[in-house]
């Protein structure tokens, strides 16, 4: 019996610890996007500047997925990244797969929005592996 009382608070502090359960506060779809997101927009940026369309908006109930399309394309020696992050929290999700679609055009998949709160969206433009250009989305669920 002892066991069981130990086994039984260490699974309810590990899931209560990390904010607002899923399980037990269910959001309808139409409001886990706090109007703060738009569909689309375009972002400046210091080398190029582009635009971001999602496809499948941040959701709690379904994988992200959103494209850019820059204003030129990207040297040879540059790559795209991206991440997303709780700063409240202090961990991300990932991994995001990026799928060139062409010289210009990118999509990014499976962003795992996977709790509610804020999440700030990174997408960061490299030169050799170091960060040339960064700019971030804070959008809350």
């Amino acid at each position: 019996m002892h066991y069981f009382k130990i086994i039984f608070f260490a699974a309810f502090f590990t899931l209560a610890s990390c904010g607002k359960s899923p399980l037990f506060n269910k959001l309808e779809k139409t409001k886990e996007i706090a109007g703060s997101i738009l569909l689309e927009e375009q972002l400046p940026g210091a080398e190029n500047s582009f635009s971001l369309k999602w496809n499948v908006p941040p959701s709690l109930s379904e994988l992200g997925i959103f494209e850019i399309t820059l204003n030129s394309p990207l040297k040879t020696t540059q790559t795209l990244n991206t991440y997303i992050w709780m700063p409240d929290m202090g961990h991300g999700s990932s991994p995001i797969v990026i799928t060139p679609l062409s010289s210009v055009s990118y999509e990014f998949s499976e962003l795992a929005f996977i709790m509610p709160g804020l999440w700030v969206l990174h997408i960061e433009v490299l030169e050799n592996n170091q960060v040339i250009s960064s700019w971030q989305k804070s959008i809350v669920l």
